[in-house]
């Protein structure tokens, strides 16, 4: 999983990487087999990203003086970052 995910779950950045427990995801998303298996293992695998004060400081920043090449560095992550720094004021 580490070796799939390193280049788009693993830029530098804080985030928060969790398990996410069977009962919840039986019960957001049951899942039928016919004919039922000996087994089923399900693991689904969270990530929820963390806007540091030192990452929306950085953004504001680069928001501010139109720095594109540092707002680039956040690619994906650049509108939700803004969304959370909104959120926040």
């Amino acid at each position: 999983m580490v070796e799939t995910w390193k280049d788009s779950w693993f830029e530098e950045r804080s985030r928060l990487i969790y398990i996410l427990p069977r009962g919840f995801i039986d019960n957001v998303l049951p899942l039928t087999i016919d004919p039922e298996p000996g087994q089923i293992v399900r693991v689904f695998v969270g990530r929820l990203e963390i806007v540091t004060p030192a990452t929306a400081m950085a953004v504001t920043a680069a928001v501010a003086r139109n720095d594109e090449a540092t707002l680039h560095k956040y690619g994906r992550f650049l509108e939700p970052i803004l969304q959370t720094i909104r959120q926040e004021r």
